[in-house]
């Protein structure tokens, strides 16, 4: 029977699938590095233990800025590769509690992982990434010793693939960008979709940046989201009927660049490159850190979130129709 390590790395490898892995920033398409190792090379380079490197440490804090941000499949993938990084040092101790006590291996690895999570979970955003890093570590052999000092072993015999069982994602689930809004204050959601598409509009036809916009509609419309080309858009696709797929509707964000510079993103929040320095060190900073090298980035979908800036959903049809409201004004 497989244990819960095992389990963790089998799902990163697939879910990395052989392929060049982004841990900078996510997305190997828009690193500013252009060179990336696959995850087998990468996982075997980290040092993550008592002789912790530099450059495994800024790993590790961009590990875990991406396992908190993007959408809940990029979190989970994230996630597990967060986990499967510290399993490397727990192998070898735990094999020796599971002699020592004659305890089942896989029921104490799988109190390590648990307590690791536990950590995880409880910890907030803006923990300093080796403080969370030690912190998970010291609960997850905590917890093995808890287990094995609490009595017998009692071994699961379905195995432990519930553990890091696969989120539901059917190819045919669907949703509509009027289920998003405050049902409880709009009287008509599909109005409201429309009215706040139009307001878009024409704040960014103020703004001078249509052309810009209009450039993004061309690409949906044509089929081409996330610079992946399909098949063009069918009269049916066209409709109002998703969020996600190929389809028209995309978040204000899209039009933005995914990443700032540390010190601009400082500036954003009205604090200077050393203070916001001082403050990532000591865990306080609002937004969370991406390293590049040597140099820091900061998500935009994270600072729009900490200043309350809605990550509308839009339809093109609404936006030009706005901006071309304001035209006519």
């Amino acid at each position: 029977m497989r244990d819960v390590f095992t389990l963790i790395t089998a799902r990163v490898l697939r879910d990395c699938d052989g392929e060049p892995v982004c841990t900078h920033v996510g997305d190997v398409q828009v690193c500013a590095i252009k060179s990336h190792p696959t995850y087998q090379v990468l996982r075997d380079k980290v040092r993550l233990g008592r002789s912790k490197s530099v450059a495994s440490l800024r790993l590790w804090e961009s590990v875990g800025t991406l396992a908190r941000e993007g959408d809940q499949q990029e979190r989970e993938k994230w996630l597990m590769i967060l986990l499967d990084l510290l399993t490397p040092y727990f192998g070898g101790w735990s094999k020796q509690l599971a002699l020592k006590w004659r305890y089942d291996v896989s029921d104490i690895r799988s109190a390590m992982v648990e307590g690791a999570l536990e950590v995880w979970f409880s910890r907030a955003g803006g923990t300093p990434s080796k403080e969370l890093l030690d912190t998970m570590m010291t609960r997850a052999f905590t917890s093995a010793r808890k287990l094995v000092e609490s009595g017998s072993s009692e071994t699961c015999a379905t195995g432990a693939e519930h553990l890091v069982a696969d989120a539901a994602h059917g190819d045919d689930f669907t949703l509509r960008a009027s289920s998003i809004i405050d049902a409880s204050t709009v009287r008509d959601p599909d109005t409201d979709e429309r009215i706040r598409g139009e307001r878009t509009g024409a704040l960014l036809k103020r703004m001078g940046v249509m052309g810009h916009v209009e450039i993004l509609h061309d690409k949906l419309r044509s089929g081409c989201r996330d610079e992946v080309d399909s098949p063009a858009i069918t009269p049916t696709q066209a409709g109002r009927s998703w969020v996600d797929g190929k389809n028209l509707y995309y978040r204000i964000s899209d039009l933005l660049p995914q990443y700032v510079g540390f010190s601009e993103a400082a500036s954003i929040i009205g604090l200077s490159e050393s203070q916001a320095s001082k403050m990532a060190r000591k865990g306080s900073l609002p937004f969370r850190v991406l390293w590049i090298g040597n140099s820091r980035v900061v998500s935009v979908k994270s600072l729009m979130h900490i200043m309350g800036i809605q990550d509308s959903i839009v339809h093109p049809d609404d936006v030009e129709n706005g901006a071309s409201h304001l035209g006519e004004e």
